[in-house]
């Protein structure tokens, strides 16, 4: 190997004949094999404008040998037209290394990759800028004003730094490309919050492991209100917000005991019956306004007694949120009630002589149409 390799640089740097046969006193001067060399082939190249098929006319056209019987590819395994031999792992300036390997772009997203070494435009003073799809993304056409645009060392109107994202409120959304220092962290594209947002756990609606300044607004972990709060068969907690399984927690409580009704003493209740329903992730009071949610007031919900006070169907019961077994019959009203329709002592099994669709004859509630503000009698 130790001998193959000074042949090489013996013949790159000693006198041969064109493949044309015309004379020729130094086809390459001494040391152009020599990286420490002022006449080093990398610093002569560029000389010529780049022009390998110079290189190719005695090397061969794959670079192997040719008429010359010298191989280039012993220093440049992928051959001298391959983008490592010039770039190798990428530039170094400015910028290029955050984008590269923090932002993990392509080339392409901010310049025109040639197909071959010599197309037209390759070599230039200096690379051209020309943004990719990703630059020109646009999450509602009227937060653009313009297409991407680098100018006198400036990005602007690149969607990667949030110049084209809706009130997201960035420090740094048109950076410099030869600024010393990275735009910053969150707060360069976008608010921590954004505007148009309340809260600051952002990993509550949007999952670490999604991608990022791909285009895609990722909320949640599925689509729709589960994505955020509830599980797949339901978006009431558990989980909660914060994560919180157990109904010991005040975010997760009584939510499925209200929604599924498994004590039959009502029939399922809504949502929307103690909360607002937004129509969409970004509809006025929901993630512009900051937690805890909010419980409709004629309930009189007490988060400290995590109780509702003036809720009716409760009656006059105060269970507390957070704990189970708080309600049962004769907790919102006697058994049997203490009015001129009852008689003292009346057991349940007679309920259903006169409330046959809510209490079955063996004394028990049939679930669908209890406390739901409509008193069934016969």
């Amino acid at each position: 190997m130790k001998q193959l390799a000074l042949l090489v640089l013996v013949a790159c740097s000693a006198d041969r004949v064109p493949p044309d046969g015309a004379p020729a006193s130094g086809v390459h001067p001494a040391g152009y094999a020599d990286e420490k060399s002022a006449s080093f082939h990398a610093t002569d190249i560029p000389r010529r404008g780049y022009d390998l098929n110079l290189c190719a006319s005695c090397h061969g056209a794959d670079f192997a040998g040719g008429a010359a019987g010298v191989t280039c590819l012993e220093c440049h395994p992928q051959g001298p037209t391959a983008c490592v031999t010039c770039h190798r792992d990428g530039p170094t300036s400015n910028a290029h290394v955050v984008h590269r390997d923090v932002g993990k772009l392509a080339c392409g997203e901010c310049h025109v990759v040639p197909a071959r070494w010599d197309a037209p435009g390759h070599f230039q003073p200096a690379a051209l800028v020309t943004f990719g799809a990703r630059a020109n993304l646009t999450l509602a056409p009227a937060d653009r004003t313009g297409p991407a645009a680098y100018a006198d060392g400036r990005c602007t109107n690149v969607y990667c730094h949030g110049d084209a994202l809706h009130a997201a409120g960035g420090t740094a959304t048109a950076p410099r490309w030869d600024a010393p220092t990275a735009p910053g962290s969150c707060t360069g594209c976008h608010a921590a919050p954004p505007p148009s947002h309340a809260q600051t756990a952002c990993a509550t609606c949007h999952p670490a492991s999604a991608p990022h300044i791909d285009g895609v607004v990722d909320v949640g972990t599925t689509s729709g209100c589960s994505g955020c709060h509830g599980d797949a068969t339901s978006p009431a907690p558990p989980n909660d917000l914060a994560g919180n399984v157990y109904t010991t927690a005040l975010g997760v409580g009584a939510h499925r005991a209200h929604l599924t009704a498994p004590s039959h003493l009502r029939g399922p209740i809504a949502c929307a019956t103690c909360h607002l329903v937004p129509a969409t992730v970004d509809a006025a009071g929901h993630i512009d306004s900051p937690l805890p949610a909010e419980v409709d007031a004629t309930l009189g919900w007490d988060r400290t007694a995590a109780t509702c006070a003036t809720a009716w169907c409760h009656g006059p019961a105060r269970p507390v949120w957070t704990q189970r077994g708080g309600v049962a019959c004769g907790s919102c009203h006697g058994v049997p009630p203490a009015d001129a329709a009852h008689t003292p002592g009346m057991p349940l099994t007679s309920c259903a002589s006169c409330h046959p669709r809510t209490m079955s004859p063996d004394g028990n509630l049939l679930p669908g149409e209890h406390m739901d503000g409509d008193v069934d009698v016969l």
